[in-house]
């Protein structure tokens, strides 16, 4: 029974939630020692420690941190968590940003931040495909855009790497293969977003009604290669002396244990409150009793099964995201089938995203093993109830009750109700009420404000100085 099976699966993970469940609070008992000597102290060791010059009266004189993103152009969650708190690093660093494809948007941001942006002027694309996937293609693709850029005497990329105190890598495609081109005396920071989930589950590999693609076992072995390369690019980092890396939820940190076999250490995303809290000059686009889910249509986003678990709950669906033509059409025939109402929005404005989420009944996802769980903080931060399924990140960024739901997977009629019930919880004003502050609460506590980000990068990058 396919069912079953999932259920298995997800049960397999429970002794690492436990184990994680227990870092997350001593992580939060720590907070004040990790964060409150951050701001003055970090910075300061960070300058004795780097032979960078300083310029009188400008704040962006601090160490020199070249930022390494392999590719901007899903400008996902990912893209816009790095960008939104390069403002807030600037109080620590003079930050120079590189990437193989930078999309206008992105360079306009950086622009307004006044960040320098190196990236070719031909965008590089992902190799895809079947056989790209089984001959690593897209690592040596990749590779080969760095080394041509860094050939590249106009583009800057020799000067900015050679001058630059630190290097700070944040994982996707493209990614790790530039940190086969930074000197080994060179201190560098790899922010693990999370381990490579096509290469390393089979859970990316499944359509969206959860059958396999292709039998799972042939998928591992044709992956193979591009497995062991990824393997041995983080494993090399680790190795290097003045080189560190972190994980974004005490989740990720344990899977980087169980993926690579290192230790890790954590640094946590953010969420900018006062975007989120802010009313909207927009109002919804739709109206009535809606609940939302934020993600492209997969498996991997739990979407099937959060069509199948409001089926019967009066409740219709805003899913905020694309996914493959196939599978909407099957999506929509299964909603039409529950008599759950689907609305399909591949992409929103952050005004209108914003509008819509304070909108809603609730924010929900059934997502497999969330490497952190942004979403239900962002849902916290707008003031709507986030109710999740209780595994990955999100057992870490949600507690049951006091800031949101934590619910089993729904796989039987039983299991359903409860989510129903939890819904209904929503509707309740002093419910939502209580929720919101809990979850603000929450977001203090865990340290998400970009300020706590950038003091915790501080620190880290100044210990990588002090080694040298």
């Amino acid at each position: 029974n396919q069912r079953l099976h999932l259920l298995a699966a997800s049960l397999q993970g429970r002794h690492v939630h436990a184990q994680g469940r227990l870092l997350w609070a001593a992580l939060l008992r720590e907070r004040r020692e990790l964060y409150a000597p951050l701001t003055l102290p970090a910075h300061a060791d960070i300058k004795r420690a780097s032979e960078c010059a300083s310029v009188e009266g400008d704040s962006r004189s601090g160490p020199r941190l070249l930022v390494a993103k392999g590719t901007f152009e899903q400008f996902g969650g990912a893209e816009r968590d790095l960008l939104n708190n390069l403002s807030a690093w600037q109080s620590h660093f003079n930050i120079t940003l590189i990437s193989l494809n930078l999309p206008a948007e992105a360079n306009e941001r950086l622009a307004a931040l006044g960040v320098e942006a190196i990236t070719p002027v031909k965008h590089w694309n992902k190799p895809t495909g079947a056989l790209a996937e089984i001959n690593a293609k897209a690592s040596r693709s990749a590779k080969k855009e760095w080394r041509r850029l860094l050939a590249d005497a106009d583009s800057g990329l020799a000067d900015a790497l050679d001058s630059a105190d630190a290097i700070h890598i944040t994982s996707g495609v493209g990614s790790l293969e530039f940190s086969t081109l930074v000197p080994e005396d060179k201190p560098l920071h790899y922010h693990c977003l999370e381990p490579h989930r096509g290469l390393h589950e089979g859970v990316l590999h499944r359509r969206i009604d959860g059958r396999p693609k292709q039998p799972l076992a042939i998928t591992e072995a044709l992956l193979t290669r591009q497995r062991r390369s990824d393997i041995r690019l983080t494993q090399a980092i680790a190795s290097r002396r003045h080189a560190a890396i972190s994980g974004n939820s005490p989740w990720i940190q344990q899977r980087i244990e169980d993926v690579y076999g290192i230790e890790a250490g954590i640094l946590l995303p953010t969420v900018d409150t006062t975007t989120w809290s802010t009313e909207q000059m927009v109002s919804s686009p739709l109206e009535g009793d809606y609940v939302v889910s934020i993600g492209n249509a997969s498996w991997v986003k739990g979407t099937w099964e959060t069509v199948e678990m409001l089926a019967g709950s009066d409740l219709s669906l805003a899913l905020v995201g694309g996914g493959d033509e196939a599978d909407l059409i099957l999506l929509q025939q299964r909603a039409t089938a529950l008599g759950v109402e689907l609305h399909l929005m591949p992409r929103l404005s952050q005004g209108v995203l914003i509008a819509l989420v304070k909108g809603a009944r609730a924010v929900v996802s059934l997502a497999h093993a969330e490497p952190f769980g942004l979403t239900p903080v962002e849902a916290q931060a707008a003031g709507t109830p986030a109710i999740m399924v209780d595994e990955g990140g999100f057992s870490y960024t949600v507690e049951d009750g006091v800031s949101g739901r934590l619910l089993p997977r729904p796989v039987t009629g039983e299991s359903h109700l409860k989510w129903h019930a939890a819904l209904e919880e929503a509707a309740d004003p002093h419910t939502r009420e209580a929720w919101r502050q809990g979850g603000l609460a929450n977001i203090t506590d865990m340290g998400l404000r970009p300020q706590d980000q950038a003091a915790r990068l501080a620190k880290i990058v100044g210990t990588l100085l002090m080694r040298k």
